[in-house]
């Protein structure tokens, strides 16, 4: 590491490499080991606890340069707090206020990151790492070669630790980040840049999370119209339609795949037809959380209110028209898969507000940034900003742990500068 990072300030050199060790330490175990992550997150929160200029310096970019987005996660922090008021107090709702601290990484990772100006690249390539072993796993797991026990996760839907419900959200971001720090890289380590995205890519779409294809479809748009081509529209739309059949031939030559698309396509037409017996279960899902909402349309349930209004209303038969069998009404009980109508039905239209104006201007900033010049940066916001709308179409983006952590840290990435880039 260069010693630059450590003049003119406050907090000592190694008060800065032990945070930035326990940080990146933190990202490697990342896709494997929960509890081993959260150890050396705990251990970064403590050295910026005790060397409190890290954070500080972080909160005022956020505040200064980025103030909507602060505003925006100290809404969504607040609900959290305020919402266990009128819902029940228990351990899920400690567990729902005590994951709040997570958004504290993106001050920090800004702080460190002002302080220290190789913490981007480094991070950058433990996170590759950490994730090209996670493909590798997946690979052994898909042949059947290794055993993991993790939710959606099985040798015929193989998506390692992570789990079929993540794999794409994360992986799509990460394939375009791949593909922007190949602009400027050298020839080697461009290569090895593509055929990373390449594996992501298979490993993604061989798997049957059907949030994931749309969320990595998005972020390789994205990068196509915004970074590779910027203002060549022919070969925009040329290279976007060759994308879309090769995707198209890949899904519907893949017989898993065709089949979650097809499956997928008749539970949607089974609404229209008004046959909630044949309907996706999602669909039902989501129209028990409305009924949730409709119950309680001022304030909603509450911070851990749901599970108690699912149950209730299930098994009171006032939604027996959506036909739901007996086996499955556990699935209902957790969360409505869809994180705007989670914040619907648990805070009402305020807490959806709330969550509409954070994904907006997280959206919003990423566009708004210079392309030319801040090309990763303006990248990682608004790649991290589409995936978490689009996956929360489905899924609930900002409540899983993977999707959640991952996205806050991509985002306090994107945002970060260097002592040197934001004096000039």
């Amino acid at each position: 590491m260069t010693p630059s990072f450590a003049q003119q300030t406050t907090v000592p050199a190694l008060a800065i490499k032990l945070a930035s060790f326990f940080l990146l330490a933190g990202l490697f175990l990342f896709p494997y080991l929960i509890a081993g992550s959260n150890f050396f997150f705990a251990l970064l929160l403590l050295t910026v606890l005790f060397y409190h200029d890290i954070f500080k310096q972080g909160w005022l970019i956020c505040w200064k340069d980025f103030r909507y987005i602060t505003i925006g996660i100290l809404l969504i922090i607040g609900f959290n707090f305020v919402g266990s008021l009128w819902g029940p107090m228990n351990s899920l709702a400690t567990h729902k206020m005590g994951k709040q601290i997570l958004w504290l990484f993106i001050p920090i990772i800004i702080g460190l990151t002002y302080y220290h100006s190789s913490l981007r690249k480094h991070a950058f390539i433990v996170i590759s790492l950490s994730l090209f072993i996670h493909l590798v796993i997946t690979t052994l797991q898909y042949n059947g070669l290794v055993t993991i026990h993790a939710l959606g996760s099985s040798k015929l839907d193989a998506s390692g630790f992570i789990g079929h419900l993540s794999l794409g959200f994360i992986y799509g971001i990460w394939a375009g980040t791949l593909i922007v720090a190949a602009q400027n890289a050298p020839k080697l380590w461009k290569f090895i840049c593509y055929v990373l995205v390449i594996y992501a890519l298979a490993t993604v779409f061989m798997a049957h999370g059907r949030s994931g294809y749309i969320t990595t479809t998005t972020c390789l748009s994205l990068v196509l119209f915004k970074v590779t081509f910027p203002k060549q529209w022919k070969l925009k739309l040329i290279t976007f339609s060759i994308l879309m059949f090769v995707i198209s031939i890949f899904a519907f030559s893949y017989s898993p795949v065709k089949d979650k698309i097809i499956k997928t396509i008749d539970g949607v037409s089974a609404l229209y037809e008004g046959n909630w017996e044949r309907a996706d279960i999602r669909l039902k899902i989501w129209a028990v959380s409305w009924d949730i909402w409709k119950e309680h349309p001022y304030f909603g349930v509450g911070t851990a209110g749901y599970p108690n209004a699912a149950k209730k209303i299930i098994q009171t038969n006032k939604v027996a028209s959506l036909k739901i069998p007996e086996n499955n009404k556990s699935v209902f009980y957790g969360h409505p898969h869809h994180e705007f109508l989670f914040a619907l039905s648990r805070w009402g239209p305020l807490g959806l507000f709330a969550l509409l104006f954070l994904c907006y201007h997280w959206v919003r900033t990423g566009w708004e940034m210079d392309w030319n010049r801040n090309t990763m940066n303006a990248y990682l916001v608004t790649a991290s900003g589409i995936s978490v709308i689009l996956h929360g179409l489905t899924e609930p983006s900002l409540n899983t742990h993977y999707s959640t952590l991952f996205a806050i840290v991509v985002l306090g990435f994107g945002l970060s500068q260097t002592r040197k880039n934001k004096q000039a």
